[in-house]
């Protein structure tokens, strides 16, 4: 009986060495699995995390990009208007200076000097146009073969003519010659703006 005893011990001891060399096969499979699919679900999510910080970067960086983009148009716009304000008040400095002169006694010079050359220009039987309280000095200073008469249009002076046809050929105003120096002084000025 004592064999039959120490047999049964030996097969459950077998057994149990069996049982426990399979739980040892079995908890190492599960780690095994449990590991490839940590470390699948890791890859995946870096992956992901990767993508995002991509994604939120690239947004960032756009984002900044309008609102430099936004800035700098402000900033040129701010400029722009100063620009502007500023040869405003050169040409209303240089209007009233026109003016000034207009109103001076070397005007009546200059208008002679317009008139010769706007006669040799337009031909015999060309119409001067001056303002109507020019009239008078360009009467005195009219060259032969020409006719005067008072445009209303001419606020500062100088003349504007027209050949025998009768069409509006030359402009020799200090408005128009104003005018022509707006485009000159922006570039001549160096006021450029750059932002």
């Amino acid at each position: 009986m004592i064999e039959l005893n120490q047999r049964a011990e030996q097969f459950l001891d077998s057994i149990r060495a069996e049982g426990e060399k399979s739980c040892a096969a079995i908890q190492a499979e599960t780690a095994r699995q449990v590991n490839e699919t940590l470390a699948a679900t890791r890859a995946a999510e870096q992956a992901r995390a990767a993508r995002t910080i991509k994604f939120e970067t690239e947004r960032a960086r756009t984002q900044a990009n309008r609102d430099l983009s936004a800035a700098r148009m402000a900033a040129r716009a701010a400029l722009t208007g100063q620009r502007q304000a500023l040869a405003d008040s050169v040409f209303a400095d240089a209007k009233q200076k026109l003016a000034d002169f207009a109103a001076s006694k070397a005007y009546a010079a200059w208008l002679g000097r317009s008139a010769a050359v706007l006669r040799a220009r337009m031909g015999e039987g060309a119409t001067l146009y001056a303002r109507p309280a020019d009239l008078a000095l360009l009467q005195a200073v009219l060259p032969a073969g020409c006719t005067a008469q008072a445009d209303e249009t001419i606020t500062l002076g100088g003349l504007k003519a027209s050949g025998a046809a009768g069409a509006l050929c030359a402009d020799d105003t200090l408005e128009t010659r104003l005018a022509a120096q707006r485009d000159w002084f922006l570039s001549s000025a160096d006021l450029t703006i750059t932002v």
